[in-house]
C-alpha cells in the first residue's frame, strides 16, 4: 500500500536492501554509505498492533468578537459593590472591586490598598481574612494601583508621587507573606493611574496623570521607552501576552503599540469627549486574524468592539461613522503627523449597562465576553445558538 501510494524512504535506507561488503567500487560504497548516514535506518515495524483510532476533532467554537453583531447579554450578578477586574479560574467567575487585584496564580487571595494608613494588604478571597498588611511602601505617599506578575513572585505598585516600585514576594517559616523592594522606578511627574505587568514579554507598563506611559524591563528593572505623549491622562493599559502588543487608553482615545513601542492604530472611540475608556482587554487566540480584535468599556456603560485591520484592506461593511480619522485631532497628536499601518473599526457597540462599565474579560474558551461595572452588575455577553447559526453561513 505504501508503495502503491509512493508513500516510501530512500531505498537505501531500508535494512537489506544493499549489501554494503559486496560494493567493490570505493566512491559507490561511500556514497552509499554517505546516503545510509544521511536519512537513517528505517525499521521493519514499529507497532504490532493495528493503529489506535483518531480522536474526533475537538470543535472550536466560534470567536465571539467575529460574530460580535448576535452576542446577547445575561446577568450573572445584580448590584453589590463596584467591579474592577474579572478572572476566570477552573470555571469560576472572580471578580473584585475598587483599589483591590487578585493575586495569582490560584487567586484565593487579593490585595487591596487605599486604607488611611497608605497600607497594602493581603485578604483570603473567600473569607475575606485578612493575612498581612504592609505598611509604608512609598512612605508617606498612598497607592493608586498594583500589578502582580503571572506567578505571584512580583508585585507592582504604583503611587501618587509618580514612583513605581517593584517588590518581591518572599515567605518565612510561617508563611507570612513579605514584601522586599526590588526597584524603585522614578519618571512619571503625577500620579501612576494604571499598570501592567507581563510576564512572557518581561514588561512593566505603566500610565500616569501626566499624560505619559513608560515602558520597564520586569527582569532588569530599568526604563525601556517612554512612548509619545499622550492628549489626556492614561485612564487604561492592557498587554497581550500573546502578541506582546500594548493597548492603551488616554480619555477617549484608544492606541495599539507594538512591543517596541510603536504605534500600530488609533482612533477616537467617541464625539463626546466625557465618554472615557475605563477598560480595555485584546483576544489571545492562536490564528492571527483572530488576534485583532479588541474592546473597550465607557464611562457611558457602553462595552464597543474593535477590529484592527490593514489600512490597504477593502471593507465595503464600513460606514462613514466606523471610519474614524487617524491622521487629525488627538489621534493625529500621537502618531506626529506620520500615516498607521492599520486602522481600528468600531464592529459592535453592546448597550446594556447603566452605570460606567470598568472592568472587561474575555473567557479563554471564548464561549462569553464578560463585562462588569461601577455598581457592581456583572454581565455576560454570549452567542446564541440559532443566531450563531445565522451568522456562521452568512460569512
Amino acid at each position: 500500500a505504501a508503495e502503491e501510494a509512493v508513500n516510501v524512504f530512500y531505498h537505501y535506507t531500508y535494512e537489506g536492501s544493499v549489501d554494503i561488503d559486496s560494493v567493490s567500487d570505493p566512491a559507490m560504497k561511500a556514497s552509499i554509505l554517505a546516503q545510509i548516514n544521511h536519512f537513517g535506518q528505517t525499521p521493519k515495524q514499529l507497532f504490532q498492533k493495528s493503529h489506535a483510532k483518531r480522536q474526533p476533532v475537538q470543535k472550536i467554537p466560534p470567536h465571539p468578537l467575529r460574530h460580535c453583531s448576535h452576542l446577547l447579554p445575561h446577568v450573572i450578578r445584580k448590584p453589590s459593590s463596584s467591579i474592577s477586574q474579572i478572572v476566570t479560574f477552573h470555571e469560576k467567575i472572580l471578580t473584585v472591586g475598587m483599589n483591590n487585584v487578585l493575586y495569582p496564580d490560584t487567586y484565593s487571595k487579593y490585595i487591596a490598598w487605599g486604607f488611611p494608613d497608605r497600607s497594602v494588604r493581603f485578604l483570603s478571597y473567600d473569607q475575606n481574612k485578612l493575612l498581612s498588611t504592609h505598611e509604608g511602601l512609598h512612605g508617606g505617599n498612598q497607592i493608586q494601583c498594583v500589578g502582580v506578575s503571572h506567578d505571584g513572585q512580583i508585585v507592582v505598585t504604583g503611587a501618587e508621587d509618580g514612583v513605581v516600585s517593584i517588590w518581591k514576594i518572599a515567605k518565612d517559616s510561617t508563611v507570612h507573606l513579605n514584601l522586599a523592594i526590588e526597584r524603585a522606578l522614578c519618571a512619571h511627574t503625577a500620579k501612576i493611574t494604571c499598570l501592567y505587568v507581563s510576564q512572557p514579554y518581561t514588561l512593566i507598563v505603566t500610565g500616569s496623570d501626566d499624560c505619559t506611559v513608560i515602558l520597564w524591563d520586569l527582569s532588569g528593572f530599568g526604563f525601556v521607552k517612554q512612548l509619545p505623549q499622550f492628549p489626556a491622562p492614561v485612564s487604561a493599559i492592557h498587554v497581550n501576552d500573546l502578541t506582546g502588543e500594548i493597548v492603551t487608553a488616554s480619555g477617549i482615545l484608544l492606541a495599539v503599540w507594538s512591543i517596541n513601542g510603536d504605534c500600530l492604530a488609533v482612533v477616537n472611540t467617541s464625539q463626546l469627549p466625557s465618554d472615557l475608556i475605563l477598560s480595555v482587554t485584546s483576544t489571545m487566540y492562536n490564528d492571527w486574524q483572530d488576534t485583532n480584535w479588541y474592546v473597550t468599556g465607557h464611562q457611558s456603560g457602553a462595552v464597543k468592539v474593535w477590529n484592527m485591520i490593514h489600512v490597504s484592506m477593502d471593507d465595503s461593511s464600513l460606514t462613514n461613522r466606523s471610519k474614524p480619522s487617524s491622521s487629525c485631532g488627538a489621534a493625529g497628536f500621537i502618531l506626529g503627523g506620520k500615516t498607521s499601518e492599520y486602522r481600528l473599526v468600531l464592529r459592535k457597540v453592546l448597550k446594556s449597562h447603566k452605570h460606567p462599565v470598568t472592568a472587561i474579560h474575555l473567557t479563554i474558551d471564548y464561549k462569553q465576553l464578560l463585562s462588569g461595572d461601577s455598581a457592581g452588575h456583572l454581565l455576560s455577553w454570549m452567542l446564541p445558538e440559532e443566531g450563531l447559526r445565522d451568522s456562521t453561513h452568512a460569512e
